[in-house]
């Protein structure tokens, strides 16, 4: 016996000839001439050492040894044929696995379209998008958790590391809740709330910063009565049980007072504007990405274009 070298070829015939009965439906689905399906079974019972099967008038009858050839023919060319497909769809960005990291501004306006516009393209993919500051973003990016991040560099060596591309700043708006005592002024300054509580991220983050500098700017000694914490979801209970105010991304904002969120929040009406340094898309430097992560990428940077293009054309 010389199951070795049964090649593929002799297994989908016996899976065929299984299958159909006959050696003429057999050779006309695998599409040969039925001399040559003649041929591969008597090449595939050569190397089988004894008959796989016998002949009647109503077709092929599998014998013991044929059944069990065919059975496992079967399995191997499922499996072989599964393969093939989870290759090209690996190939062609349809599966496989993504891992991104995103500031919440990024996840909330550009990572979370894509990602439904490429669960739609691509309903097999693993898809998975870690919301963190761009601290512990870029300290997880340098171990290799991630594909790319959607964040800004945290150390000066990442710039000889990484491949930058700047997306744009970010508008810092002031959220409280439906009715509070400044809700419907416009041209606050920073002095007429410097006595308010205030819900802020933390020390440090690009937020903070820019809250800092306005301050500076403006003259006014930073608010005393703060409560720090990166949770979008605890800033917005603070804000809806207090008259705290809460400086938030201006695409977080624009969600949390969306008509499919229906929070109760209002968006305070600021004399000057306030901005955060501008996010980037952040890769490692000469890297290969895989052809799901790609297409996610591309994805984004189409919301991007969009979003820029949505903005020049506002103005």
């Amino acid at each position: 016996m010389k199951f070795q070298y049964l090649k593929l070829n002799q297994l989908r015939f016996v899976d065929a000839l299984r299958r159909r009965g006959r050696l003429g439906l057999a050779a006309e689905e695998l599409h040969m001439s039925q001399p040559a399906a003649s041929r591969m079974l008597a090449e595939i019972e050569g190397l089988v050492g004894q008959p796989i099967c016998s002949r009647n008038a109503h077709g092929v009858v599998f014998n013991e040894l044929g059944q069990a050839l065919a059975a496992r023919a079967h399995r191997v060319i499922h499996e072989i044929d599964q393969l093939r497909r989870d290759l090209t769809e690996l190939v062609d960005g349809s599966h496989g696995k993504v891992r991104i990291g995103a500031v919440t501004t990024a996840a909330v306006a550009y990572a979370l379209p894509a990602a439904i516009t490429l669960r739609r393209l691509a309903p097999r993919m693993e898809l998975q998008i870690d919301v963190e500051p761009s601290v512990t973003l870029m300290q997880r990016m340098r171990d290799g958790d991630y594909d790319f991040v959607l964040g800004r560099l945290t150390e000066p060596q990442d710039r000889t590391q990484f491949d930058v591309r700047q997306i744009g700043a970010e508008a810092v708006k002031f959220v409280v809740r439906e009715g509070h005592p400044l809700a419907g002024r416009s041209k606050l300054r920073l002095a007429d709330l410097a006595r308010q509580d205030w819900v802020v991220q933390p020390v440090g983050t690009p937020i903070w910063s820019a809250l800092s500098r306005a301050f500076v700017d403006e003259q006014t000694r930073f608010p005393e009565s703060v409560t720090y914490t990166a949770s979008v979801l605890l800033t917005l209970a603070t804000i809806s049980r207090t008259d705290a105010i809460a400086p938030l991304a201006d695409d977080v904002v624009q969600l949390l007072a969306s008509p499919a969120l229906a929070t109760r929040v209002a968006i305070l009406g600021m004399a000057n504007p306030i901005f955060v340094p501008d996010l980037s898309i952040i890769t490692l430097h000469d890297s290969v990405l895989s052809p799901i992560a790609l297409r996610f990428l591309n994805l984004i940077e189409s919301e991007i274009a969009a979003k820029t293009l949505g903005a020049f054309a506002a103005s």
